[in-house]
């Protein structure tokens, strides 16, 4: 917890840049390519400067195992619970960008902390996404989350993708809601390959959510571009939810960005809004003092934009969460007093100690 907030981390990801996780038939320069593009974009620019967090590309690139982002989460920062979000991508990685056995690790080494959303890709053969769905499903996952491509090209140099409104998607949150889960992530608003980035406009969700009333969806990367698109979303339907994975953490570096998007999103539904960092993306800590500490600049209260009361940073950094997963926010801290992270994390508090501490020490020795 900071202070008095109880934080739920919406987006948490597991990165695996191994060599070998290349698939053979992709280029060098295209698999580490597409790695140092994520770095330039995603941690570079938006992670804090000082007191260790920022990484060089040789140290961010090289992964992390499963003890180092338990500690990241949950002794470095004041993570209380995450959402691990598996990525698969699988045109470049062979086990995935954020493998789902790795999320599953992270879940099993932290049971009470972790929610689990594991990647269903369209793009591939249905049956077999299916039968992918309903095996995730009986070990009790969260969500499903979906990307508007897989990692594939034409001939065009374009992305391949499709429509979240397409009556040939649908199907898959029809499948989902039969096998229990009705919570769907849908990564928008981010860059997802080159040419048109039409299918990164979160318009599409839009149909989705009005097909599917019983389900929720969350428009991930709310906020970073298509602002008014994404308000929109939040705007006509109840169940469609803010995301805000690399949204926030522009408040780190870039505030007045944060302030207006996630202004602009909070504005429409305070109760719809989710923090998430998308670590390691970036270090969880620095985003979450900086939000805690936040306060919105007049010029843009006096434009519309709301106060950052400690009552919108509690639902912000974990409430809306917990109420979207139906988390009990007083029972689970009693749970969570004892699994032994608290005292883990008032150790590190007291110690002084440094971020990316055991990933470092790894790459180090």
């Amino acid at each position: 917890m900071h202070g008095d907030y109880f934080v739920i981390d919406a987006v948490g990801h597991t990165y695996d840049f191994s060599h070998d996780n290349r698939r053979p038939d992709v280029p060098e320069e295209i698999y580490y390519g597409f790695i140092r593009w994520l770095y330039g974009y995603g941690h570079e620019p938006l992670e804090k400067t000082s007191d260790g967090y920022l990484l060089g590309y040789d140290e961010w690139a090289n992964g992390w195992t499963t003890d180092e982002l338990i500690r990241m989460f949950f002794v470095e920062s004041d993570v209380d619970m995450v959402a691990m979000h598996a990525v698969n991508f699988f045109n470049l990685f062979t086990r995935g960008a954020n493998p789902w056995p790795q999320c599953l690790a992270v879940k099993t080494a932290a049971p009470d902390r972790v929610l689990l959303y594991p990647a269903v890709d369209p793009l591939s053969d249905r049956q077999q996404e299916f039968d992918k769905m309903a095996e995730a499903a009986e070990l009790g996952v969260d969500g499903f989350k979906f990307y508007p491509v897989s990692g594939m090209i034409d001939a065009r140099n374009r992305a391949v993708s499709y429509d979240f409104s397409d009556e040939t998607i649908l199907p898959y949150f029809a499948h989902a809601r039969s096998l229990g889960v009705r919570h769907i992530g849908i990564h928008k608003a981010l860059p997802t390959g080159p040419g048109p980035n039409q299918h990164d406009r979160p318009d599409d969700v839009l149909g989705a959510a009005v097909a599917f009333p019983d389900m929720t969806f969350e428009v991930v990367h709310s906020g970073w571009a298509f602002v008014e698109d994404c308000a929109l979303q939040l705007t006509m339907n109840g169940n469609v939810y803010a995301n805000l994975e690399t949204t926030a953490n522009a408040i780190v570096r870039m505030p007045r960005r944060f302030a207006r998007a996630v202004g602009a999103l909070l504005a429409e539904s305070p109760d719809r809004v989710l923090f998430g960092s998308g670590a390691p993306l970036t270090h969880p800590q620095p985003i979450i003092e900086a939000i805690a500490n936040f306060e919105m600049p007049q010029d843009l209260i006096d434009e519309g934009l709301p106060e950052f009361t400690d009552d919108l940073k509690a639902k912000l950094l974990g409430g809306n969460m917990a109420a979207l997963h139906g988390i009990d926010i007083a029972q689970r801290k009693k749970v969570l007093d004892q699994d032994g992270f608290a005292r883990e994390r008032a150790a590190y508090l007291e110690e002084g100690g440094a971020p990316w501490s055991l990933k470092r020490e790894r790459i180090n020795a």
